[in-house]
C-alpha cells in the first residue's frame, strides 16, 4: 500500500520539476531574447504522446502540426499581432494517462488542478509578466474530446502556487487584480464544432461582442481580449481571455468581500447560498400582484435584468437554459438585487428573423422573464429600455451594434490565419465527427464571408426585425 509519505515525496518532485521548467524558460527568454512564436511554424509534436487519453474506450486523436497548405510567410506576422500567453507545465500534468488534465478532460474540481507557469508577451514593449499559478480544464461541452480538441482552460492564482493574485493591467480600466482567468477556446460556431452548418458560421467574436454590448448598455460585464496561446512551446491557437463573473469578480468591481456575495454559474452555486434566489423564483409566478411585485423589487436589479433580456432576445440566444451559459450574483451584505452576467453567447447573431420571445426553460432567466412580463411596471420598464437601446445611437442600433462587431473583427482579422493553420483542417484530416461537409476552413473562404454577412446583412436589418417582434409581443411602443 502506498504511504502518505510517498505521495508527499512525489508532490515535492513534481514541484521541483515545475520550478526548474519555469526557471529554465525564463532564463532562455531573458538571455537569448527569442520570441515564443519562432518555432511554431515548424512544430511537429515530436516526443509528445500519440493519443490524448481515452474516450468511451477509444483513443483520442492528437493534433500538433500546422496546416502545410498555409503560406508560412503569413504566419509569422499573424503570430505577432496579438499578445501571447505561454503556458508551461510538467508533461505528466498535461498528458499522462492517469493524471494529465488534457488526457482526462472530463474530470473537474481542485483535484484536477495542476501547477503551471504563465508568461505574458505583449505585442510591443516590455510590459509582460511571469507567474506561477494553477490550471484546469474549463467548461461543459467543450471539454468533451469529440466535441472539441481545443479545450478551454482556467488559470487560478493561489498562495500554494506562488502569488495569491495576479496584479497586471490585462484589460482596460480597473480593477487589475485577478484571482482567476478563463481562456475560452470556442465551441459553438467554430471550425471545430460537430455541425457543418455551425462550422460555416465560425467567427469567434459573438461571445465577446455580447459581453461588450452589455457593458455598453450600462452594466457590469466580464472583460475580455484575444490572445495567442502556447502550451509547452507548441502553438495552441487563438483564445478569448476573460474574467470569470463569480463572487471575486463582483466584489472587485462592485465592492465588499467575496464572502458577501452569492454567485451562481447556471444551476450551480459557486459561492454563498440560494436563499434569495429561491425566494425570487417562488414569488415570480405572482408578479402581476402589486403586493408581490413590491417584494420582488428588492430581490432583483430590474433595470439590469431587463437589459440582460433585451440583449439575449436581440441576439436570439440559442444555447441558454436553466442549467448553463449564464452567471448570476447578489450581494448579501448589504442586501442587493440579483444581477445577471452574460456568459457563453456563442449561439447568437445567427438567423436574421430568429426569435426567443416565447422561450422559457425552468430555472432559467427566460423563465423568470416570462413571469415578470405579466407585471405592468416591469413591462413599462422593458418598453422604455428597449426603445433606448434600439433607437438611433443606442447600443443595439444598426450602426452602433455593427460598429462594435466590426471593431472586434478588425482586431482579430490579422491573426485568424494562425487559427486556421492550427485547427482549420482538423475535421477534414483528423476527426470527421458527425455532419459534413468536412473542409479545410480558411480565413478567405469561410471566416471573412461570415463576418461580411453579419456586417452587411444581419446588423443593418436586425434592429428593425427585432423591434417588430417586440411590438407584436406588446413589449415596444
Amino acid at each position: 500500500m502506498t504511504s502518505p509519505t510517498h505521495f508527499r515525496y512525489l508532490s515535492v518532485l513534481r514541484k521541483l520539476f515545475h520550478w526548474n521548467l519555469a526557471f529554465g524558460s525564463l532564463l532562455t527568454c531573458l538571455v537569448v531574447g527569442d520570441h515564443p512564436s519562432d518555432s511554431w511554424s515548424s512544430q511537429t509534436g515530436a516526443g509528445w504522446p500519440v493519443q490524448w487519453g481515452l474516450r468511451n474506450g477509444k483513443p483520442v486523436p492528437v493534433h500538433y502540426t500546422l496546416d502545410p497548405k498555409i503560406d508560412l510567410k503569413l504566419l509569422q506576422p499573424a503570430f505577432r499581432v496579438l499578445p501571447i500567453l505561454a503556458l508551461k507545465l510538467a508533461p505528466a500534468d498535461l498528458l499522462d494517462p492517469s493524471r494529465g488534465i488534457y488526457s482526462n478532460p472530463m474530470e473537474q474540481g481542485e483535484l484536477w488542478e495542476r501547477p503551471v507557469q504563465a508568461r505574458w508577451f505583449p505585442v510591443s514593449g516590455t510590459n509582460g509578466f511571469t507567474i506561477s499559478c494553477g490550471i484546469r480544464i474549463q467548461g461543459g461541452w467543450n471539454r468533451r474530446p469529440e466535441e472539441s480538441p481545443k479545450h478551454s482552460l482556467r488559470l487560478i492564482f493561489r498562495n500554494q502556487y506562488g502569488a495569491k493574485t495576479l496584479k497586471f493591467p490585462l484589460f482596460e480600466g480597473q480593477p487589475s487584480t485577478f484571482n482567476t482567468l478563463i481562456l475560452r477556446g470556442g465551441n459553438n460556431n467554430s471550425w471545430l464544432h460537430w455541425s457543418g452548418e455551425e462550422r460555416h458560421r465560425a467567427d469567434y467574436l459573438r461571445d465577446e461582442w455580447m459581453r461588450q454590448t452589455y457593458a455598453a448598455m450600462g452594466h457590469l460585464s466580464a472583460r475580455g481580449r484575444f490572445v495567442h496561446l502556447s502550451i509547452n512551446d507548441l502553438y495552441w491557437g487563438i483564445y478569448n481571455l476573460t474574467e470569470r463573473p463569480d463572487a471575486h469578480f463582483a466584489a472587485s468591481h462592485l465592492g465588499g468581500k467575496p464572502k458577501d456575495w452569492d454567485a451562481r454559474n447556471g444551476d450551480k452555486i459557486v459561492s454563498g447560498d440560494a436563499t434569495a434566489w429561491k425566494q425570487l423564483f417562488a414569488l415570480a409566478p405572482r408578479a402581476s400582484e402589486p403586493e408581490i411585485w413590491a417584494k420582488i423589487i428588492p430581490l432583483l436589479d430590474v433595470e439590469a435584468f431587463v437589459d440582460y433580456m433585451i440583449l439575449n432576445l436581440y441576439g436570439a440566444n440559442g444555447d441558454w437554459d436553466g442549467s448553463s451559459n449564464w452567471y448570476s450574483g447578489r450581494r448579501r451584505k448589504p442586501a442587493g438585487g440579483q444581477l445577471f452576467f452574460i456568459w457563453d453567447g456563442e449561439r447568437t447573431l445567427e438567423g436574421l428573423s430568429d426569435t426567443r420571445l416565447k422561450e422559457e426553460t425552468e430555472g432559467s432567466p427566460s423563465w423568470l422573464f416570462q413571469r415578470l412580463r405579466l407585471n405592468s411596471a416591469f413591462k413599462d420598464t422593458f418598453r422604455l429600455r428597449a426603445a433606448r437601446h434600439l433607437n438611433l445611437g443606442g447600443a443595439l442600433s444598426p450602426i452602433v451594434a455593427g460598429g462594435r462587431f466590426k471593431e472586434l473583427a478588425d482586431q482579430l482579422a490579422p491573426a485568424m490565419v494562425a487559427e486556421a493553420a492550427r485547427w482549420g483542417n482538423y475535421r477534414a484530416t483528423v476527426d470527421s465527427y458527425k455532419t459534413g461537409p468536412f473542409e479545410y476552413y480558411s480565413v478567405e473562404e469561410h471566416w471573412k464571408p461570415e463576418i461580411s454577412r453579419l456586417l452587411r446583412t444581419y446588423f443593418p436589418a436586425r434592429t428593425d426585425i427585432f423591434s417588430r417582434q417586440l411590438g407584436e409581443a406588446g413589449l415596444l411602443h
